[in-house]
């Protein structure tokens, strides 16, 4: 199991009185699914999970009437042993930007305040929903929740995430901080392994499948094999909502970016 960052924030929301449905944006594999229903499992009496990927049937609970008790008993009929109970129950949706309808029912679930909601997305603004709206133009079923929603963005790993997965206690990255903030040098054992680290860190990345991977097997050609899936996952994504005419323009930049990186003039 790896320790993330957004575990903390998630429960100070948690504690918020006024908190607002909370939606999770970032990208594929970067571990929004898995940190939600953890800590919803150990939060919350009871969960109610749905991804609109995975369960496209899920959408028509939100079609027609947004209002919450119509929500609710669509999902009661859709989600078998649901239970939904005033407080003490946390609904997750997985992959909202896939169902705009579900986007606009949080203001609903805002304003209702009886559920806790957490959303995750992956694509949010690629989906073509959710942009700033013409003048005169009223508010339909494809319109954000602006005010009654509460965004995030969830990263990969970063390096203190990938230390902790390795084991590296609390202690020595204090004592790295430290030599940071106070411009001394850092010991020479914890400034050898640090470096270790990183050189593995650099080539690992934070996805935390790839990092899972490292950590089980310490196998570099299944860490690339790792790398290389979850890449062309990302390709598929690229193309997927873009113009025949410019897939092929899209992909060709991504696949220039390695050697862009590596100019020494670095403008790209």
């Amino acid at each position: 199991m790896l320790k993330r960052k957004v575990e903390t924030y998630l429960a100070k929301w948690k504690e918020s009185e006024d908190r607002k449905p909370l939606v999770i944006k970032g990208i594929r594999q970067c571990g929004k699914t898995y940190i939600v229903q953890k800590f919803a499992r150990e939060n919350y009496e009871s969960v109610v999970y749905m991804n609109f990927i995975l369960e496209p049937d899920k959408k028509s609970a939100f079609t027609g009437n947004i209002d919450v008790d119509t929500i609710i008993l669509n999902l009661s009929a859709l989600i078998q042993g649901s239970r939904f109970i005033e407080g003490k129950t946390c609904i997750i949706l997985d992959e909202i930007q896939e169902c705009k309808e579900a986007r606009t029912a949080l203001k609903s679930f805002h304003i209702d305040g009886r559920f806790d909601i957490i959303a995750t997305g992956s694509l949010l603004g690629v989906k073509g929903y959710g942009k700033s709206r013409k003048k005169n133009e009223e508010e339909g079923q494809d319109s954000v929740p602006v005010g009654y929603e509460t965004v995030i963005d969830m990263y990969p790993l970063d390096f203190e995430e990938f230390l902790w997965a390795n084991g590296i206690g609390e202690v020595v990255i204090d004592a790295v901080k430290s030599c940071f903030e106070h411009e001394k040098a850092v010991p020479d054992g914890i400034h050898k392994a640090m470096m270790e680290l990183l050189y593995r860190y650099i080539i690992v990345g934070g996805l935390p499948e790839v990092v899972n991977c490292f950590l089980e097997t310490k196998n570099i050609e299944l860490i690339y094999k790792a790398q290389r899936n979850l890449i062309a996952e990302y390709e598929e994504d690229m193309v997927k909502y873009a113009d025949d005419a410019d897939k092929s323009n899209i992909r060709e930049c991504f696949e220039s970016i390695p050697k862009q990186l590596a100019k020494e003039n670095k403008k790209f």
